[in-house]
């Protein structure tokens, strides 16, 4: 009973001593706590200390130079300048690259001309060869040019000679006289003269060689004879009564005689001279007219 009623007294006092902090410990909890206030002043203070040089060190702004406006702009009208100033600017890169890309075109366009500088050319002189005209064309000379104009001139010589129709009772007789180019390119400005007679004369070695004019205009007959092409001339006479019974009989020889000039695509001028006789014989052999040997026969 003792026991418990000790118990009983003691137990709220042992219990407030457990709950009460100790001295020793609340003083060192203090300290600590002065401590960690005291450090927190010290940062505090040394933050304070290293914010203000570096607020002393930062510049004042300068003043504005309106030859660069957009560095210290203090007022609106300076935002204002600088953006007119930029503007002008962007401006001005424009003009420069406009100008750059203008000239990037004209050096594309003559190298383009150039590029077909051999076209047109070739496209022009194939053009004039077409069209007959009046200058030939000068064909380039080589080492060789006498063989190589011999072998690519034009040839112009008389083709065939025949009559057109039967000669009339009067005595008027035609003859259609066709020239044809047998060169490798075409003759220029052909002109022809051709003339005709009927003589009394039927032994051939007694024909006369009848002139011809001397090497200068004729009459005009084509402006441009192709390779291989031909051109016709029609020459007629009067020749009396009776001219086939003359003829057929050995009486009477037609001659036909003339010359014909062009220039070839060397531009040199070229003349044909030519005779032909028509008699018993010739019709007899089917050859109608037969060439004369004049010796002045060029071509």
């Amino acid at each position: 009973m003792i026991l418990s009623l000790c118990v009983i007294v003691f137990a709220p006092y042992r219990a407030a001593a457990q709950e009460a902090p100790d001295a020793g410990e609340a003083a060192s909890e203090q300290t600590e706590a002065g401590g960690e206030s005291l450090e927190g002043e010290s940062l505090e203070a040394e933050s304070s200390d290293s914010e203000a040089p570096a607020d002393e060190a930062k510049p004042e702004a300068g003043p504005w130079d309106v030859s660069d406006p957009c560095a210290n702009v203090q007022h609106p009208y300076q935002a204002e300048v600088c953006q007119q100033s930029r503007a002008a600017a962007a401006s001005e890169a424009t003009a420069r690259l406009t100008r750059l890309v203008m000239l990037i075109g004209l050096l594309a366009l003559l190298i383009l001309l150039l590029m077909l500088w051999p076209v047109i050319t070739a496209a022009l002189a194939a053009r004039r060869a077409a069209e007959g005209s009046a200058a030939p064309v000068r064909l380039s000379s080589s080492p060789r040019s006498a063989d190589r104009e011999a072998e690519l001139r034009a040839y112009v010589d008389v083709d065939s000679l025949e009559f057109i129709e039967t000669p009339d009772a009067d005595g008027t007789v035609k003859v259609k006289i066709t020239y044809r180019n047998s060169g490798q390119t075409p003759a220029f400005k052909l002109e022809s003269l051709a003339e005709m007679e009927v003589v009394d004369i039927a032994d051939e070695d007694d024909l006369p060689i009848r002139p011809v004019p001397d090497d200068g205009p004729l009459a005009p007959s084509r402006p441009r004879l192709g390779r291989d092409g031909t051109a016709t001339a029609i020459v007629q006479c009067d020749a009396g009564p009776n001219l086939a019974d003359r003829v057929t009989n050995g009486k009477a020889t037609i001659l036909v005689w003339g010359a014909a000039g062009y220039y070839d695509v060397f531009d040199r001028r070229r003349r044909t001279i030519f005779q032909y006789f028509c008699n018993a014989e010739t019709l007899d052999t089917g050859e109608m007219f037969r060439p004369v040997v004049r010796g002045d026969e060029t071509g």
